[in-house]
């Protein structure tokens, strides 16, 4: 019979493996006040955390940002939202995917916000509106263009009847529109979608229905396109402290996350030698070779191998060898006084060198966005204490 483990054992485990996210609070408060100086005026802001907050922890980031004076966060699912209203969070909270009528339902009785992307969903919207006690808050999503999610254009009179039909069991907190090339400030459609959508808000509001919450800026309208903000904007990536695409000039955002793990194994091989599945990796010469204590099963991707690197004690070390599930292998040939323990980082600054998360994406010929929401959940998140105060929660 094996012995007994006490309850924490697991959790203890996790929290002292080497390879771990490094979440910097402060950073994403510097970028969310960066952003609000960029926007100007009264505007409100919509702090994006769907994907776990973009991989940086959803709960730790809301609480950073409702202490900060958020005015409202954006989630893709309700189950999202949820999660973070059952830890606390009283923020209004927008739940912009699309969704069935079982789950708005849930969505409206945990007091989240749901985005009416298309007819149906709207009729859903109206009618658990029906039911409920006091007036359903919504936001109305207009396709002006990206062609995912959204009314048609021709289809806003119709809905817009609908709405002023159910009388006070609704309330049209909003308006939006999500634009499909913003990440660069000279593609012409991002106009052509702000233009249409300008006009689509005369229609809203000649027939009455003029929220005071409009928006159609992201990350990539606030720093390419300042005139698509209107009263609210919604920061993704950019909170996080990266730029959308590398078309956007950086206005001196901080990244907010370092990718970490370890050395646990160090090796002198001879030239020749073959490493890792498929003998792919082959030395040149005698070689000293790492064992870092992460792979794809963490979200250290198998592409990395050729072309990337990580950074040991400062120095690049590239990878060797396919990268396996849960390790992957470095050449610290090169790294003079190398040893088992050192910290290799996968993301982030080590001494004068960096790995931008655009950079670790490249490997494996994918952006930023879907690499940050690659990190598994058996990789914790450390998050460094911020100074802000936390309004929005207990």
């Amino acid at each position: 019979m094996p012995p007994a483990s006490g309850p924490d054992d697991a959790t203890t485990a996790r929290s002292l493996r080497p390879t771990r996210l490094q979440v910097d609070l402060d950073a994403i408060a510097a970028n969310l006040r960066l952003l609000r100086s960029r926007m100007g005026g009264t505007r409100e802001m919509l702090g994006i955390v769907k994907a776990d907050a973009y991989g940086h922890g959803a709960l730790a980031v809301s609480r950073l940002l409702c202490g900060e004076g958020i005015e409202m966060l954006g989630v893709a699912l309700p189950e999202e939202g949820i999660e973070l209203r059952q830890a606390g969070v009283t923020v209004p909270i927008l739940v912009l995917g699309a969704f069935s009528g079982e789950q708005i339902r849930i969505a409206i009785r945990n007091g989240l916000t749901p985005a009416a992307c298309s007819p149906a969903i709207l009729d859903r919207i109206l009618e658990q509106a029906a039911r409920a006690a006091e007036a359903v808050p919504f936001h109305l999503k207009l396709d002006t263009g990206m062609g995912r999610l959204g009314l048609l254009p021709d289809q806003l009179p119709a809905a817009l009847r609908r709405i002023k039909a159910a009388g006070g069991s609704v309330r049209m907190d909003g308006i939006f529109t999500h634009f499909s090339c913003a990440d660069d400030p000279a593609d012409p459609h991002t106009a052509a979608q702000l233009d249409l959508f300008s006009r689509l808000l005369d229609t809203a509001r000649r027939s009455g229905l003029a929220p005071a919450r409009i928006h159609a800026a992201g990350s990539g309208g606030i720093l390419n396109h300042p005139m698509s903000l209107f009263t609210m904007a919604r920061p993704g990536i950019s909170l996080y402290g990266l730029q959308p695409s590398d078309r956007t000039p950086d206005p001196g955002l901080r990244p907010a996350l370092r990718f970490v793990t370890q050395v646990v194994l160090l090796k002198s091989v001879r030239p020749g030698a073959s490493l890792g599945y498929g003998h792919e990796g082959v030395t040149s010469r005698r070689s000293l070779i790492g064992t870092l204590d992460a792979g794809y099963a963490d979200g250290l991707p198998r592409l990395a191998f050729p072309g990337g690197w990580a950074l040991v004690r400062g120095r690049r070390a590239p990878y060797i060898g396919r990268i396996s599930m849960d390790h992957a292998m470095v050449d610290l040939t090169d790294v003079p006084g190398a040893q088992e323990g050192d910290e290799a980082v996968l993301i982030g600054r080590q001494g004068g060198e960096e790995i931008s998360a655009h950079t670790f994406a490249s490997w494996s010929r994918t952006m930023a966005y879907e690499a940050l929401c690659r990190f598994s959940p058996r990789v914790p998140r450390m998050h460094a204490a911020a100074e802000s105060s936390e309004s929005g929660i207990p």
